[in-house]
């Protein structure tokens, strides 16, 4: 018993430690200070007040800082919506290029709100063909910097529901959140 909690550990260890080298290894922390330091002019902070339903995506990029409740209040102006949360550094099969997602989503008539799971100023900084900027998560509004915290925060805001799972999907139909999947090939 003892030889594999050893070996377990071990290879968690190789495979923590390879991530970290190669530099994929993000999502535990927000990379908030990290990124606004690098690049201030990135990151626009809003003002409760100010809404973020009909933004649109220039040519200079910019990450709007949001709550759930501001997007939230976004979703029953659409009959569709989904809500992506986008891990920059994922490669997985559950993380789809966003120019694909906003492809999918427009042949589905579906509107799009894609949402930083974290701050990575190298892929933030990058133009993206998609309709709406990306939106990051306040991490000041929510009181962490710890991912796994403020996400399933702004997840219960804009579903009013716990998810216990790994989904990064968020469908609703007029305002009303339906369900999380873990593709966008199950959005109907």
């Amino acid at each position: 018993m003892k030889n594999n909690n050893f070996i377990i550990f071990f290879c968690f260890s190789l495979a923590f430690i390879s991530c970290t080298i190669k530099g994929n290894f993000k999502g535990l922390y927000s990379y908030y200070d990290s990124t606004k330091s690098e690049r201030p002019e990135l990151l626009i902070s809003l003002e409760d007040s100010t809404s973020v339903c009909e933004m649109k995506q220039t040519n200079i990029p910019k990450i709007y800082i949001i709550n759930g409740n501001q997007l939230k209040n976004c979703l029953n102006l659409n009959l569709k919506s989904l809500i992506y949360i986008w891990g920059p550094k994922c490669s997985s099969k559950i993380c789809v290029p966003l120019e694909i997602l906003q492809h999918d989503c427009y042949i589905k008539g579906i509107d799009l709100y894609i949402v930083a799971e974290y701050y990575d100023t190298e892929l933030m900084e990058l133009k993206y063909d998609i309709n709406r900027p990306i939106f990051g998560i306040d991490i000041k509004y929510y009181k962490s910097s710890l991912t796994s915290k403020y996400l399933s925060k702004f997840i219960y805001d804009i579903t009013g529901k716990i998810e216990e799972s790994d989904n990064r999907f968020f469908y609703f139909e007029n305002g009303l959140f339906l369900k999380s999947y873990n593709t966008i090939d199950l959005v109907p």
